[in-house]
Order: structure tokens, then C-alpha cells, then sequence
């Protein structure tokens, strides 16, 4: 074995290390289990004394967790070899830092640069994660917005496959239609395919077309051997599409009892995956930062001025358009005032960062955004920001996706507070910006058009909004009112606290 090859394992090593580490002890996980909102790892232990995810801080409110006894098994094997590597090469084994959510440094170990160090460069940001590999010759799209992986997976070109994967594709992009490869080689019946993707930190549950799953497509065309490797790799079989139709609805009888099966047997859930995804996507927006300020103080606005100069990859912007990839805002303790721009930004999946991370970045250095980021639009608990950002990383669709919106008597500016003036223009883009769609007529409860009978993807399954397809947005609650399951009239203050959650909220 080459040092090079040593070193290529030491990394690979420390990468699942770390996967493997609970953010709040800073130790391999004990008891492991996965928090259901966000599909991070943590001990058992400090789940009940958590408010807030130590990884990604969404509020854990509502919450669950489930247990993956594979896990701890993987767990045991990864300490044992630590404790062989220490033994082996102690001196080789040196001090990483990997950060929290919230920015706090935990001490974890790495091998890196010990046998063969690479040419050290100074970073654009100081990002402790590993570095990404996609290749941005590998994401140029056809007219069908496919990439060169799509199209190697639809035509079943393994060599082709193999060698986009080893040069940094990205597995889980999704074309026009809204596929990605693993859709296309499940829908091929290419178990083997299936296979190779899922090796590469393969998001599994992401919906394409009518948000179908994976897992809907292999039921659909009854590959069974290729349902029964989703779901041990951690495909959900109670996911509904955009029917409200979940896989194991779908499934005969003999496909039905091996997901069960399946599902009894389960080597991986998705929070390596996703932890993954959102460092590599962490890396990427680093590369071309462009930024909109809405500080009301000068000297942020001057000092950012100040370090688009010094700093190749940041771009200011004068108005908020889709080139922005960056919000700054001013906050107190983490809070930022609620805004128009802020619900833009939230609705676009932007960083939202605090006007600090403008005064404390330096012509030398940039801070590292997570530091930064705003916890909580007006209240903590409000953490639409972030959320919203993870969403986009795990590939879902918008937060009003397969719902319809009528707002009625919006015709002049609508003052909601000092900072939230809306017109029926700026409510409607926001809504469409979200996923959702805006109609011109108040909806019939009587008669909805078949096309428009769609299962919300961000309602809570067995919550009040479950196959709620139709909205009516009053001004005031004393107009009349709707509360149909499919229909429902809600004030402009529950859209408006929905986008600041980032979540299809419960009516009151």
C-alpha cells in the first residue's frame, strides 16, 4: 500500500468518525439514535434535555427519535480501529476541529497530512468539513437539464457511471422532470446501479415528478430486489406523492411483505447522507458569494464594501434578485426583526446571516457563515432561516408545494406590522416561490378540479392539513370562513408564521 493510499484511507476513516460523532459530548455515539425532524445522530442520552438540534439547530419541538441497531455496531467496529490506530501510529494521530451548529469547537482526531501533507493554501472560509469533490464539468446540463450521470444511468453505461462517480459527480441532482440518477437506474430495474449510487452518499428519499420516491417507482414496476435495497438503505415506505399515495399503498402483496421485511433489517439510515450533502453544499456557496445587505448601519455596508475587495468570491448586489445567495441582516442574540426580505430569503433557501459576520470577517480571513447565521425570525422558535436552507440541501420540495392559494380582497397594500406591507403581488410571488400556486377565483369547495386534489409534501401526516389542497388568505378572520379538511380560511398572519417556521403550521 502506497502512502498516498494510506492517506486516502486515514481520510475516508476520519469522515466516518465523524458521521459517527454526537455533537453534544463530542464522543462516537452511545445508544445512537436519529432524530426525526432532521435525521442527525446523537446519544440516546441527551435527547431529552435538547431543545434544539446540536448539528443543524432546528427546533425539536414535536420530535422523535428511532433506534438503527446496525448502528452500534458500526459504531463499536470505527472505536475499535481508532484504538488500532492509535496503537499502530500514535504520532500520526493529530488535533481536528469540527464544529457545532452553533459554532462551538468540538476535539475529535485526525491522520491527515501526516504521511504525504499537500501544498497548504490559505481557505476562502474557515470550513472544517471535507472538502467537496464535485466537478463542475460533470453538472453541465442538456436541454432536459440532465447531467452526464443522469444520461450514463438512463442509457445503463456502467463504465461511464463508475468514472462520472470517481471524478465527483453529483448523484443527487435532479433533471427538469425532477429525477435524479437513482430514479432513472430504479426505473431501469438496474439493481446493480442501484447498488453503485448508493455508495456514493446518494440522498434516498428525494421526490422527483409528483413527488414520486424512489421506492414509489421500483413498487411501480414491481422490481422488488430493488424496493427491498431502498428501504434497508433508508427509504420511507409511507412517504405520500402528490395523490397522497405512499409506497406501501401501492404495493401487491408479495412486494408489500418484503419492505416489511426490508424494513426490519435497516444497514443505513439517511443522516450520514444528509450531513454530507449540506458540507459539500456548505463548501460550494463559499466559491460565489453574493451578497444583499439590508444592515441600517453604514459601517457594515462600508466594511462589506471593503472586503469585496479583498475577497475574489464575494459579489454585492443592489437589489434582491435570484443571483443572491447571502441575506445580511442586522440581529440581536441571534434575532432578526421579521422583514419582507427576510421572508424573500427564507422562501428562497438563502443564507441569512447577521450583520456581524460582516464586522467580524477581516481582509485576510472570512468568518464561517454557520457562526453566524440567524437562529429565529422575531423569537427563537421561529427558525425558518435554517430550516428552510436544510430543505433545500435534502432536495424537497418547497414549503407550500401542492397547496393552492386565493387571497381575497388584497387589491391595495395590506399593512401587517411597521416592517410586513404586502401587496397581492409580493403575497403571490412568495407563494409561488414556495412551491405553491395562486389562483384567480375563489376556489369551490363543491367542485375542485381533479388536478388541483394534491396532499401538501410539508403537512403533517395525521395533522389538520394532511390532504388540505385549497386556501383562502382573509385580512381579518371576521370574513367568512371555511374549515373543510380540503379547504381551509385562514388569516394572512398564519402564511405569514408558516414562512417564518418553514412549516405548513396547524390552524389555531
Amino acid at each position: 500500500m502506497t502512502s498516498a493510499d494510506i492517506q486516502d484511507f486515514l481520510k475516508a476513516f476520519e469522515n466516518v468518525k465523524n458521521d459517527y460523532t454526537c455533537r453534544v459530548c463530542s464522543e462516537l455515539c452511545k445508544n445512537p439514535v436519529t432524530l426525526s425532524k432532521c435525521f442527525h445522530m446523537i446519544c440516546a442520552e441527551h435527547f431529552d434535555s435538547l431543545k434544539a438540534c446540536p448539528n443543524c439547530g432546528i427546533d425539536l419541538e414535536g420530535c422523535n427519535t428511532f433506534t438503527d441497531d446496525r448502528l452500534s455496531v458500526c459504531i463499536d467496529s470505527t472505536k475499535e480501529i481508532n484504538n488500532m490506530l492509535k496503537r499502530f501510529k500514535p504520532s500520526e494521530i493529530s488535533s481536528k476541529k469540527v464544529k457545532k451548529y452553533d459554532g462551538t469547537v468540538l476535539s475529535t482526531h485526525s491522520a491527515q497530512d501526516t504521511i504525504r501533507p499537500e501544498k497548504s493554501r490559505p481557505p476562502l472560509l474557515d470550513i472544517s468539513t471535507t472538502s467537496s469533490r464535485f466537478s463542475k464539468t460533470n453538472e453541465k446540463r442538456n436541454n432536459k437539464g440532465e447531467t452526464p450521470l443522469h444520461v450514463a444511468c438512463r442509457l445503463g453505461k456502467v463504465e461511464k457511471i463508475t468514472e462520472l462517480l470517481n471524478q465527483g459527480a453529483n448523484t443527487n441532482t435532479k433533471d427538469n422532470a425532477g429525477w435524479t440518477p437513482l430514479h432513472e437506474v430504479v426505473q431501469n430495474g438496474r439493481l446493480d446501479l442501484v447498488k453503485l449510487l448508493l455508495q456514493y452518499n446518494t440522498l434516498i428519499n428525494v421526490p422527483g415528478q409528483s413527488n414520486e420516491t424512489p421506492l414509489h417507482e421500483a413498487v411501480r414496476y414491481k422490481h422488488i430486489d430493488i424496493a427491498r435495497e431502498l428501504v434497508t438503505h433508508g427509504a420511507d415506505p409511507n412517504m405520500p406523492n402528490i395523490k397522497g399515495e405512499t409506497p406501501l399503498q401501492l404495493a401487491t402483496d408479495e412486494m408489500r411483505k418484503a419492505i416489511m421485511d426490508a424494513a426490519e433489517d435497516i444497514v443505513q439510515t439517511q443522516s450520514v447522507n444528509i450531513m454530507h450533502m449540506s458540507n459539500l453544499h456548505l463548501e460550494l456557496e463559499s466559491e460565489d458569494i453574493r451578497i444583499y445587505c439590508v444592515s441600517q448601519y453604514k459601517t457594515a455596508h462600508n466594511k462589506l464594501k471593503t472586503l469585496s475587495r479583498h475577497h475574489d468570491n464575494i459579489h454585492i448586489e443592489v437589489k434582491f434578485t435570484k443571483k443572491v445567495t447571502h441575506l445580511i441582516v442586522d440581529t440581536e442574540d441571534g434575532i432578526c426583526a421579521p422583514s419582507i426580505d427576510v421572508l424573500q430569503g427564507i422562501v428562497s433557501s438563502l443564507w441569512i446571516i447577521s450583520s456581524e459576520w460582516v464586522t467580524n470577517s477581516t481582509d485576510d480571513k472570512l468568518e464561517p457563515f454557520d457562526k453566524y447565521e440567524v437562529i429565529g425570525v422575531g423569537t427563537k422558535t421561529y427558525t425558518g432561516p435554517k430550516t428552510a436552507r436544510f430543505n433545500k440541501y435534502k432536495q424537497l420540495p418547497g414549503l407550500f408545494d401542492g397547496c393552492h392559494f386565493y387571497f381575497h380582497n388584497f387589491n391595495t397594500k395590506y399593512e401587517i406590522s411597521k416592517s410586513i406591507v404586502v401587496t397581492k403581488a409580493l403575497l403571490s410571488k412568495l407563494v409561488t416561490d414556495a412551491g405553491g400556486i395562486v389562483l384567480r377565483r375563489v376556489p369551490n369547495p363543491e367542485s375542485i378540479p381533479e388536478q388541483e386534489k394534491l396532499v401538501p409534501y410539508h403537512a403533517k401526516r395525521d395533522g389538520k392539513l394532511a390532504i388540505c389542497s385549497h386556501y383562502i388568505i382573509f385580512k381579518d378572520m371576521y370574513e367568512p370562513m371555511y374549515n373543510m379538511r380540503h379547504l381551509k380560511a385562514l388569516p394572512i398572519g398564519w402564511l405569514i408564521e408558516c414562512i417564518e417556521k418553514y412549516e405548513l403550521c396547524e390552524p389555531w
